[in-house]
């Protein structure tokens, strides 16, 4: 694999986050106007972007070999939550900061970024093993993933609560619930039951999901953009911790995930490969808008966020070379 191609792929898309910023400091893109702009790509176009990525797969892999893939997709995220646990003990962070920097090293772009990266790296037929990959990305980053970073928060609404008034077992009850019942979450329960029996639904479905799903890389970015436009521009370069993350996360993770999975993925060197490219990704973009959503470290996310994007525009073609 070229390093052109790919290092032209991801020079596109951290433009996209430039254009962001620049239309945030031009008052175009508002703080209203990105907070409803989250909400839209969260609740509409980002489902509509996992399910179109099965739906419209050409070659389904037997259900044997799409358990497997699931099977090392599903095992990433245990190397990754202990990783993560090691980086905020490591990077002595606390309360919302660690809650973002646990959810950045867990939960890497694979959708936004991951698939235009990983078809220029490996091809079309890297795309199902992509979506593959988002299943348990999806499962995770909208229950877990939403703990982690509003888990400080729920914790001191939880002491202010009096007990005559609401019980902390109805609160806890409500949450977990509303964690469940997203529609990013439905949406990937619906991609591994279509993954297993082969059913694609209709090609005008398939299609509709396809052109909803396509505002969700653009206006992702565009947030990212916006959110740090809201701090002042050498904040994005002065925090020593976020850079000490971009390197575990850019780094040490795919390095990780390569010897831990080279003897499991004998064989087989598109899902060794998509197993590190996925986790040399950069943190993903749906943790700028949940942070905006449920309240969690946004400065420190969009930090961590833009470091580790740019740091990719050079490390993921390298990756690709080598691979």
């Amino acid at each position: 694999m070229d390093f052109i191609p790919v290092f032209i792929k991801m020079s596109e898309l951290f433009l996209i986050i430039i254009i962001g910023y620049i239309a945030a400091k031009a008052k175009i893109l508002g703080p209203n106007v990105k907070a409803a702009l989250s909400k839209i790509i969260i609740n509409i176009s980002m489902p509509c972007t996992i399910l179109s990525s099965v739906m419209n797969s050409e070659n389904l892999p037997s259900t044997s070999e799409i358990l497997f893939i699931l099977l090392i997709a599903f095992s990433t995220y245990i190397v990754l939550f202990a990783l993560a646990k090691g980086t905020s003990f490591i990077l002595r962070l606390k309360g919302q900061q660690k809650g973002a920097a646990e959810f950045g090293i867990m939960f890497a772009n694979v959708g936004f970024i991951g698939f235009p990266v990983t078809y220029a790296v490996f091809g079309p037929e890297s795309a199902f093993y992509t979506s593959i990959f988002n299943m348990p990305f999806n499962l995770l980053c909208y229950s877990l993933g939403i703990a982690m970073l509003s888990g400080y928060n729920i914790k001191e609404k939880m002491k202010n609560v009096k007990e005559s008034e609401e019980s902390t077992l109805r609160i806890f009850t409500r949450k977990i619930s509303k964690l469940i019942l997203t529609p990013a979450m439905i949406a990937a329960i619906l991609c591994v039951i279509m993954g297993v029996t082969g059913f694609q639904g209709p090609d005008f479905l398939a299609d509709t999901f396809d052109i909803l799903g396509g505002i969700t890389t653009p206006g992702a970015l565009l947030v990212i953009g916006a959110a740090l436009a809201e701090m002042p521009f050498k904040e994005m370069f002065t925090n020593g911790k976020a850079y000490l993350f971009a390197l575990i996360q850019v780094i040490v993770t795919p390095l990780l995930m390569y010897f831990i999975y080279l003897p499991i993925c004998q064989g087989n060197d598109l899902l060794l490969g998509e197993t590190v490219i996925v986790s040399a990704m950069p943190v993903a973009t749906a943790g700028t808008m949940l942070c905006v959503e449920y309240d969690g470290d946004e400065k420190f996310m969009a930090q961590i966020t833009f470091i580790t994007t740019l740091a990719t525009v050079i490390t993921i073609p390298l990756l690709a070379v080598v691979l």
